[in-house]
């Protein structure tokens, strides 16, 4: 899949790209069954309110699981990834937020940059944040909300410097400047159906509401740094922060239907 000019400068303008349709019905049913399966684990990754509930984020999918694996392989999502950095890159960071039905709360406007570069040291945001559907995302049922070009404000000075507020939350934006660039630019909800996938740059200011509908809500997010850029900050757990800044190797397109019938 080649990146056009025009695709290239969108990107550059509006902070994201989003492809619908980029997976095929039979692969996301492939990471559905997959999901299925890492929800059921237990560990440090899998993040759950309470025992008895799903989690409502799993870290490195990639590493729990072959089909999440060569997800992130595929020339589709890879290929793209070089083609927007300009360079090889390699999985900085990778997660499932899952949106249950009824249950799951939303996440308060914010850029994920600022947190990987007071937590981990990462020198620059010439990353890309990937966001894999994995259901459909509807206007109602708790669908990522982005303010395009808003990526290109500088917006790290302004933010909550709380030492005790752990992750993203650490980085809540005043509603002022909400206001400001979304009278800018207005607000816009990607929807698109299962298997549509957004490429997202990691100073976009984005959130999302909760899900108050009978449907799941799930997204696959790859957080891919450019091999030049590697974080000067190992603290964080290996699930945050990847060790391995190793250029990721594109698999055959067809990795994903073929690791469910060899794995």
């Amino acid at each position: 899949m080649e990146v056009t000019e025009d695709q290239k400068r969108e990107y550059q303008e509006q902070g994201y790209l989003l492809y619908r349709n980029l997976l095929s019905a039979d692969e996301i049913g492939v990471l559905q069954d997959a999901l299925t399966e890492i929800n059921a684990m237990d560990g440090p990754q899998v993040k759950r309110e309470s025992p008895e509930v799903p989690p409502s984020i799993v870290y490195a999918p990639h590493a729990l699981s072959p089909s999440f694996d060569a997800l992130s392989r595929l020339p589709r999502i890879i290929k793209t990834v070089e083609a927007l950095l300009g360079e090889s890159a390699y999985i900085y960071q990778s997660r499932v937020n899952l949106k249950m039905p009824f249950t799951s709360d939303g996440w308060a406007w914010h850029q994920d940059f600022t947190a990987w570069h007071r937590g981990d040291g990462m020198p620059s945001p010439h990353a890309i944040m990937v966001a894999v559907f994995l259901h459909d995302c509807t206007p109602s049922n708790g669908p990522l909300l982005v303010i395009p070009g808003s990526h290109s404000d500088d917006l790290d000075e302004i933010l909550s410097r709380e030492e005790d507020v752990p992750g993203y939350k650490a980085q809540r934006v005043p509603l002022g400047v909400i206001e400001s660039l979304a009278k800018k630019a207005s607000i816009l909800d990607l929807s698109a159906p299962a298997g549509s996938v957004a490429f997202i740059h990691p100073t976009l200011m984005h959130g999302s509401a909760a899900n108050l509908t009978p449907w799941p809500r799930s997204i696959s997010y790859f957080n891919f740094n450019a091999v030049s850029n590697r974080p000067s900050d190992n603290k964080r757990p290996w699930f945050m922060n990847n060790p391995d800044t190793a250029p990721l190797q594109a698999l055959g397109d067809d990795a994903l239907t073929t690791v469910s019938t060899t794995a």
